[in-house]
């Protein structure tokens, strides 16, 4: 099921991949997201990169689709802990939006985790060290 309604841009435009994920040109493109949470949580960059490594844990394993799909969940509850903890719900939204996308494509998978790959790398790159 594809989740309607998503405050972020879509992952494709056609078959290819939505450029403001990973670019700072368009409406809510990812350096925007990036500056979003550093003004409006308490996110850090050191937090952001350790849900990235998390990420990447996953991405590089060699686990098939359905264990990578429950490592994914686990992250997502990972980050809505550290949301109450840390106070990083933007980010826990936003990541618990991409990632239940990314979980409901079942035939594209591997596509939209690419595509999560590119974005999460962008937003790692565009976050302010300070404002």
């Amino acid at each position: 099921m594809a989740i309607q309604n998503s405050k972020y841009p879509p992952f494709f435009v056609g078959d290819k991949i939505n450029s403001v994920l990973i670019d700072d040109n368009g409406a809510n493109n990812v350096k925007d997201v990036a500056y979003d949470f550093k003004s409006n949580s308490k996110l850090n960059s050191n937090q952001l990169r350790k849900f990235y490594d998390s990420f990447l844990r996953i991405y590089n394993s060699n686990l098939g689709v359905d264990e990578k799909k429950v490592q994914l969940l686990v992250l997502k509850a990972n980050a809505e802990y550290a949301a109450g903890r840390l106070k990083t719900k933007p980010f826990a939204e936003f990541l618990n939006d991409r990632i239940n996308t990314v979980i409901s494509k079942e035939a594209d998978f591997t596509k939209y985790m690419n595509a999560l790959k590119l974005h999460l790398e962008a937003l790692v790159a565009y976050f302010p060290k300070t404002l």
